[in-house]
């Protein structure tokens, strides 16, 4: 096979690999083993292996594509709003206490076990309380 015993390429040197897909895979050399030169895919991603006659130097192309995909992105620092938003009012005074179905011992049981909660000040297991006794099945309205 000719260029078998081409020499592995530079580490830190980007390299392209044809396949049989027509798009060529592209790697930077991170080491290699005397027989297989590793790469790392651009901008990250799985490394893969390739024998050093396997690989060739990239396009004018491919080296663009490789400067997009290594090139980071900055930071928004400023979020440009269209228009103004109005500020979000939480109420303070505190929700009712859920109403118990008459005659369902879960609902009676959640009820009394929300009202220790609110006790307590235990706001968050209150509010799962009174959630409970909302969407508990009951027959009728």
């Amino acid at each position: 096979m000719p260029g078998r015993d081409r020499p592995p390429p530079d580490l830190g040197t980007f390299m392209a690999a044809d396949t049989s897909e027509g798009r060529p895979r592209l790697g930077k050399v991170t080491a290699w083993d005397g027989e297989l030169v590793h790469l790392q895919r651009p901008g990250g991603g799985a490394a893969w292996t390739a024998a050093p006659s396997e690989l060739r130097r990239p396009t004018g192309d491919e080296h663009a594509l490789i400067r997009v995909l290594t090139t980071p992105v900055p930071a928004a620092t400023h979020v440009h709003q269209t228009r103004q938003e109005h500020p979000v009012v939480l109420s303070v005074d505190p929700l009712p206490p859920a109403v118990p179905v008459p005659g369902c011992a879960t609902c009676a049981v959640a009820a009394e076990r929300e009202r220790c909660c609110l006790r307590v000040h235990d706001h968050s297991a209150a509010t799962d309380l009174r959630v409970e006794i909302r969407n508990h099945p009951h027959e009728g309205p």
